[in-house]
């Protein structure tokens, strides 16, 4: 592979760099996986494979998965470097900057065709995590690892560095990168250009030119396949990684911490009794009452913080409607009355997700680590699940020993939205068929 250094001091000799001090976070990285869309590539030369068992997936590693990898939907052929830059936002929920960012293709059985799959994100200045995303991609065994640099802020002598890192990285076989683009921010039509990976013949060889791979601009996001499923659900990428996982920010300027505490003293104990209530009646009755009650606070989001012709919805107005914010509050006091509604949260998505994100932000500890829990899995049923990693890491910072949080961090990881969706109606169902009797029977 060859280290286009001198390209680099071209590319900004005309440029004026600001110097900052990085905000490094350990175990700063996100994974996305995204089945549905292929890439098309040129015969790259391989980097280096590290022989021996896979060690144990790093702790420090975030993780989001997409849900639709069980619909039925046509795929999305992506043909150049500009054409994946420009769904990285969608992919992770944001747009990145000051990153780098690591694509893993997947060899379908077409022999000149990739599929998609994790997409790995952390800082600039985090490279000293680079052989923990090697443990996490070995398990993904993928064919492909694409990686692009993005950032405005770093001199050149530390740019170079930091591609000199990466380039050592893969041809020590620490994460087995093929090629890595540069580019200084992720916007439409920004140039991007190859630094190191496929030889001059592969690319002479590419139906594409030499052109599309080593030099090019960002596709426009906004009609990138990961934006428009966004988009359908009336959601765009937020601006940063700080944006994203601010929408999880506990804050609520209606009630104050003492308030807060009361609340959730009687959310409590409110639950307690309807728990026992179910538990001594044999006729399902209020079990069944529990459930419409949720019900209707649902429907009452839907007519008046969602709006019906635009979609538009109002989160800060829900966050003033104290008394049906305590009502959440009481079936996310404990795992019993959660998992009797988690249906409702997969049949009714949007209108779950956000009140349960309203709730989230509203309420502590177990309160607020339920609502984030069914608020991904709304998020997942919707096809959004790059929007339930944030919330899992928020749920387990609540509640560091929370199962539920857990797990579902466990299975987007793994991509296995389907199957954790599954699971999860399996045990809610359970749970309905104990306490409500079959009437056929």
């Amino acid at each position: 592979m060859n280290f286009a250094k001198s390209k680099l001091q071209t590319w900004f000799s005309s440029t004026n760099f600001m110097k900052r001090e990085l905000d490094l976070r350990a175990g700063l990285v996100e994974i996305e996986k995204v089945p549905v869309d292929n890439f098309s590539y040129p015969q790259f030369s391989r980097s280096p494979q590290e022989a021996g068992e896979t060690s144990p997936r790093s702790p420090d590693i975030l993780c989001s998965m997409t849900a639709k990898a069980h619909r039925n939907e046509p795929t999305t052929v992506l043909q150049t470097p500009g054409q994946l830059l420009a769904n990285i936002p969608g992919i992770l929920g944001f747009y990145p900057s000051e990153s780098i960012v690591l694509a893993c293709m997947m060899q379908e059985d077409d022999a000149t065709t990739l599929t998609l799959g994790p997409v790995i994100r952390l800082d600039v200045g985090d490279t000293r995590l680079l052989p923990d995303v090697g443990q996490a991609v070995d398990s993904f065994n993928p064919t492909r690892i694409f990686a692009f640099l993005i950032s405005k802020e770093l001199p050149p002598n530390a740019l170079d560095d930091t591609l000199e890192q990466l380039l050592a990285t893969a041809e020590q076989g620490i994460v087995n990168i093929t090629g890595c683009w540069y580019t200084k921010e992720m916007i439409s039509s920004e140039p991007y250009m190859l630094c190191f990976g496929p030889e001059p013949e592969a690319l002479a060889a590419d139906d594409h030119g030499i052109s599309e791979w080593e030099f090019g601009r960002i596709a426009p996001i906004s009609s990138a396949a990961a934006t428009k499923r966004m988009l359908q659900e009336g959601q765009l990428p937020e601006l940063n990684r700080h944006e994203a996982y601010a929408l999880f920010e506990q804050n609520n300027p209606h009630v104050s911490a003492s308030k807060r505490k009361k609340l959730e003293k009687d959310a409590r104990t409110l639950a307690e009794d309807i728990q026992h209530q179910i538990n001594a009646d044999d006729t399902g009755y209020y079990y069944l009452t529990s459930l419409d009650v949720f019900t209707r606070a649902l429907e009452f989001v839907k007519a008046n913080y969602i709006d019906s012709s635009s979609g538009a919805e109002n989160f800060d107005g829900l966050l003033g409607e104290v008394d049906i914010l305590q009502t959440v509050a009481t079936y996310m006091a404990g795992s019993f009355l959660r998992d009797a509604v988690l249906h409702l949260c997969v049949d009714f998505p949007r209108e779950a997700a956000l009140l349960l994100r309203a709730a989230a932000c509203t309420f502590t500890g177990e309160f607020r680590s339920n609502a984030l829990c069914l608020y991904a899995l709304s998020v997942i049923a919707m096809g959004l699940s790059m929007k339930a990693s944030p919330a899992l890491e928020a749920a387990i910072e609540a509640t560091p020993r929370h199962n539920l949080s857990n797990l579902l961090r466990e299975g987007l990881f793994n991509g296995e939205t389907t199957k954790l969706i599954d699971a999860c109606l399996r045990g809610n169902q359970q749970l309905r068929d104990f306490h409500v009797p079959d009437p056929k029977a």
